[in-house]
């Protein structure tokens, strides 16, 4: 299958990867000409602009698909499957169907979760709304990059979905960076900690990475506190009337340590929250 690639970033080239490596013909764009290097270099054709992405289907994965989205629907043919892996807010994911439809062509709302460690190995989570038969199409596309591909329903469903998965992420990272932060200040040896927390409720995969990132003073970024703080700002925006106290407050914790720290930073940054 030919597909248009729009975004070769930490998440999209490893996932534009998968599919080359299934023989699938990928054309790639990346706003920094020079990032689809890698992939050109495994066989994929480099595209200069937006409007030279040309597939069969066109995937996305941006931090902002609202900059490019209205010249891809624009570009593309009747018949062409546009699937979204950004994180995005539900009621745009439902514009862009809807601008799609009126065009002939078939939108997909698919974000992802499990980092860039899941997008290379190809055990992603993908979250789906939009078109039952669409996404049939391009599932078999989709399970290259993901072990779990869900469809919830109709357009801005799988948006919604990742907007639930990243509360929970909300949570998660702050309460992992507190205690790792505990553990330091009471002198315990943290990897002698996170053995007795691993096996129990309190371990997880987030855990793991978060705190191995931070024993090593690690601040790179896995996912952007730029990233984080976004999504946190569509919680809020889905959410509407619903009180979220708890991730609230995540989110002006979070916005403190981007002020601090710069929004460049993975979000194990977190950590410095008690930061003056």
């Amino acid at each position: 299958m030919h597909v248009g690639w729009i975004g070769t970033g930490l998440m999209g080239e490893p996932m534009a990867r998968r599919l080359l490596g299934a023989g699938h013909r990928v054309t790639a764009h990346n706003r920094t000409a020079g990032r689809t290097g890698p992939l050109v270099e495994l066989g994929a054709s480099a595209a200069a602009t937006v409007a030279e992405v040309k597939g069969e289907v066109v995937i996305t994965m941006l931090p902002f698909p609202s900059e490019v989205m209205a010249e891809v629907l624009e570009g593309a043919a009747p018949g062409t499957v546009v699937v979204d892996c950004s994180t995005t807010a539900p009621a745009l994911a439902r514009t862009w169907a809807a601008q799609g439809q009126r065009r002939g062509v078939a939108v997909l709302d698919a974000p992802v979760s499990g980092g860039p460690a899941g997008a290379g190995a190809g055990t992603l989570s993908i979250m789906v709304g939009g078109d039952p038969a669409a996404f049939e199409r391009v599932r078999p596309l989709l399970e290259l990059m993901g072990s779990t591909v869900v469809h919830h329903g109709p357009p801005g469903s799988g948006q919604l979905a990742k907007l639930v998965n990243q509360t929970l992420v909300a949570g998660a990272t702050l309460a992992a960076c507190e205690a790792y932060a505990l553990a330091v200040h009471g002198g315990l040896d943290v990897g002698r900690v996170r053995e007795s927390v691993r096996p129990g409720v309190a371990g997880s995969p987030l855990l793991d990475y978060l705190w191995s990132r931070l024993a090593e003073g690690d601040l790179e970024p896995g996912f952007k506190l730029d990233h984080f703080t976004k999504d946190l700002g569509l919680i809020r925006e889905a959410a509407g009337e619903l009180p979220m106290p708890g991730t609230d407050r995540v989110a002006e914790l979070a916005e403190r340590v981007r002020a601090a720290h710069g929004g460049e930073r993975g979000t194990q940054a977190m950590v410095r929250v008690a930061d003056r």
